[in-house]
């Protein structure tokens, strides 16, 4: 290997490289052109130890393999000595050319438009899945029923026991009350029914209470959910996106046949492969257009990056700034590595001093060099407060908008049964009077003793109330004319004030505000 880094010195190698952004790229001084890029650091570190020359020359597409007359044809028919690119490493060219250590393990991620609401759903549903919804719709259908059942049987089995049994739509209608918090007029009066309404009680209590806390949390906290989790949903829901050409994800894509792989079937053929700058991608398709750019992820960071920066420095309002997001999760993955002609001579000292740099995490390093350690614009940007939206209180709205059609079609419909069994009625200004509800006598109303129904199908038993009983004075002597007991009036009730035997002052109310919540039924 000595003898091979004695030759290599003032050596002349053609180089050639992919325009990727900050990892790889050329610049035209005076008619000679320069390489750019984390890579070209690389090659330099190896130009300083080794002491040899190098020319840049580049392919005539911006390329790797996917088309002719990119870089795979100039390292295959002898144009260039090696390639100084993030090349991802494909196992298909490793009979035409030799590849580098890896250099990294490339993450091909989406950069999309941040959402504005969270794709989890609408607000009122969003405390919980799929799944726990329709469990506790089924419940609601169930428990009902269930609860009837075992009250008539246990009434049949213990007669003795003058159990009441609840009509099955009042019991259905405990069910539903209990979830909206309300009272219940059913008294059950054995162990077994007490239980089972109890544990429905529970059971509502800890559901209410899960989604209260959160419908609170998805309300008032600014995080989203992206409309895709994993790769695979870009294709199911034909998501548009883009990518650079040339790029590894178009060779992964593509067969031999033109057939797509296993990749291509994951994600769907692509709106276009660009030949155009990031920025550009960014504004005229991400923006404008809504589309998902496929990218590998440090170019993402840094294009990102560079666009909170100018937003900062156009004195944009911060919340404003973070417009897009990446994916947490990558859509292909590659080992990235240097490509070599077949016959490449210098390839074992270059491969040497390549691992060196990777053992040490100097390759690591410069590929985020220039970014900041906190996570740029993350899906979570904390727990910020915020105003709630039309949009959260939405299904709000959709369910009085209903409530009220739906009870509309109803009345329409109980109007269409009554004309059809009285075809002489016409639906006039008489009739809606006589379907409003008649006012009740004044003092009576009607009630439900004890609020238990005493059979099944039976009607409970009403009754009318009547007057408050008397006050005091009316039912016993009054007090006579006595200088030590008088009438006075304190705090809004009126007492006999007198003189105790002991001398202390007593007062006796003539009537007491709540004898006006107590009536007495005939």
């Amino acid at each position: 290997m000595f003898q091979l880094a004695e030759e290599l010195k003032n050596e002349n190698l053609v180089i050639t490289t992919l325009k990727n952004d900050r990892l790889s790229g050329v610049e035209n001084k005076n008619e000679t052109m320069f390489g750019t890029g984390v890579a070209f650091d690389i090659l330099n570190i190896l130009q300083a130890k080794f002491q040899f020359n190098y020319t840049v020359i580049v392919p005539k597409v911006n390329v790797w393999g996917s088309e002719k007359s990119g870089i795979l044809d100039m390292l295959r028919n002898g144009q260039a000595n090696l390639s100084v690119a993030f090349l991802p490493v494909l196992t298909e060219y490793s009979n035409d050319i030799s590849y580098s250590p890896s250099l990294d393990t490339g993450e091909w991620v989406v950069l999309m438009k941040r959402p504005k609401e969270s794709a989890t759903g609408s607000g009122l549903l969003a405390p919980f899945t799929l799944p726990v919804w329709l469990l506790i719709l089924l419940s609601l259908v169930v428990v009902g029923p269930v609860i009837y059942l075992i009250i008539y049987i246990q009434a049949k089995l213990c007669k003795d026991d003058h159990n009441n049994i609840f009509p099955l739509p009042a019991c259905i209608w405990f069910v539903y009350g209990a979830l909206l918090k309300q009272g219940t007029t059913l008294n059950p009066m054995t162990d077994s029914s007490r239980i089972l309404f109890s544990t429905w009680w529970i059971f509502i209590t800890i559901l209410t209470a899960f989604y209260t806390a959160n419908l609170t949390a998805f309300l008032t906290l600014s995080k989203f959910t992206l409309p895709i989790n994993q790769p695979e949903d870009i294709g199911a829901k034909k998501s548009k996106w883009v990518t650079t050409r040339g790029n590894a994800l178009e060779d992964s894509i593509k067969t031999n046949d033109s057939t797509l792989s296993p990749v291509g079937r994951m994600l769907g053929y692509p709106y276009g492969y660009l030949d155009r700058p990031d920025r550009d991608i960014l504004r005229q398709y991400v923006d404008k257009q809504n589309m998902m750019f496929i990218r590998e992820k440090p170019v993402v960071e840094y294009v990102m990056y560079d666009d909170y920066k100018e937003k900062t420095r156009n004195q944009i309002e911060e919340a404003k700034r973070c417009t897009y997001v990446i994916t947490k999760f990558s859509v292909v993955s590659f080992s990235r590595a240097f490509a070599y002609s077949k016959n490449f001579k210098y390839k074992q000292v270059f491969d040497s001093t390549i691992q060196n740099l990777v053992e040490s995490g100097i390759i690591k390093y410069k590929l985020r060099e220039e970014l900041p350690d906190t996570a740029i614009c993350p899906l979570n940007l904390g727990n910020k407060e915020r105003q709630l939206r039309n949009s959260d209180l939405l299904m709000t709205y959709e369910i009085v908008g209903g409530g009220f059609i739906i009870a509309s079609v109803i009345f329409i419909i109980e109007l269409i049964i009554r004309r059809s069994k009285n075809p002489n009625i016409k639906i006039t200004k008489s009739l809606i009077k006589e379907l409003k509800l008649k006012k009740p006598q004044k003092h009576t109303f009607h009630v439900n003793i004890n609020n238990n129904y005493e059979k099944l199908g039976q009607l409970p038993f009403t009754s009318k109330f009547v007057t408050p009983p008397p006050s005091y004075n009316t039912l016993f002597n009054p007090p006579s004319n006595n200088d030590h007991i008088k009438k006075k009036n304190i705090n809004g009730r009126e007492y006999w004030v007198y003189d105790s035997s002991g001398g202390e002052k007593k007062m006796v109310p003539l009537r007491t505000p709540s004898a006006l919540l107590f009536q007495f039924t005939n």
